[in-house]
């Protein structure tokens, strides 16, 4: 852990450092390794011919992007989507202090197997180990695929705050729920009948959630669209109005088709808001 701190800690010292004086054009931003930064990287020629330089700090620990924004060390972060956004902004209570600039693409949550080939498979056992995200917004979404795959179903419904403890094995199936974090769920298959993996996660596996998955989430009119968001006080800034067009452009969309085909949805471009 510490280790990991000291490590953050200087890429953003040896960052916040380097290059010019006038900040005014140079956008600091944290964005998970895959396939986020692999985005910005792909953009930086773009960036420049607006003239915006990009300073890209990949991150994979989801707790630190927010804080990082709210004290200032970063202008913007691209990690999180819609619904983690919100829990976040209960947990800082900083919804006055944060704005989604727009959203950029959906990583859909897929159920994956090593030991079954499909989802009739899996229906067709009595007993089942499944392990699920353990961050609570992941898990709402890893227990609502698994009811709609007909492999568990509620007991109660409590809103974002569901856990494994509110459901149980679909018609009498004995299924028991193993919650792990979400970076431990690949290296977790072989001890598990199947697991509820975030895209991402899974597409730095090298597994496809359109080829690989035996059920991926219904996507259509999804909130859980990854989106980059910023500092309020920010967001009419010439720096903040140019990373928006960047990320508006189609070269959003040609970068995904082309390393990623179908496993990465592409947002339709519209202003997305917090609720």
């Amino acid at each position: 852990m510490r280790k990991k701190f000291f490590s953050i800690f200087f890429s953003l010292l040896i960052l916040l450092t380097q290059g010019c004086r006038d900040q005014s054009n140079v956008i600091t931003i944290v964005a998970s390794p895959n396939p986020h930064a692999e985005l910005l990287y792909a953009l930086t020629r773009e960036a420049d011919e607006l003239g915006l330089k990009l300073r890209i700090i990949p991150i994979d620990d989801y707790r630190v992007p927010n804080r990082m924004l709210l004290d200032k060390q970063i202008d913007a972060n691209y990690f999180q989507h819609q619904e983690f956004l919100q829990d976040e902004i209960s947990r800082y209570k900083c919804s006055e202090d944060v704005s989604v600039l727009l959203g950029i693409h959906l990583e859909p949550m897929g159920l994956y197997s090593s030991k079954y080939s499909s989802l009739t498979d899996l229906q067709n056992r009595d007993q089942l180990i499944i392990a699920v995200p353990i961050d609570r917004t992941n898990e709402k979404r890893a227990l609502d695929l698994l009811v709609t795959s007909q492999l568990v179903s509620y007991t109660k419904l409590r809103g974002i705050d569901v856990t494994a403890k509110d459901v149980k094995g679909f018609e009498g199936k004995n299924v028991k729920i193993v919650e792990i974090a979400a970076p431990l769920l690949v290296s977790s298959m072989p001890d598990v009948d199947a697991v509820v993996i975030p895209g991402n996660f899974a597409i730095s596996a090298g597994l496809s959630p359109k080829n690989n998955s035996l059920m991926l989430e219904d996507v259509e009119g999804s909130c859980y669209t990854n989106v980059v968001v910023v500092r309020k006080e920010d967001i009419d800034k010439e720096k903040i109005i140019k990373l928006k067009k960047l990320l508006s452009s189609k070269l959003v969309r040609e970068f995904f088709e082309a390393n990623y085909g179908g496993d990465i949805l592409v947002s339709k471009g519209e202003n997305l808001y917090l609720r």
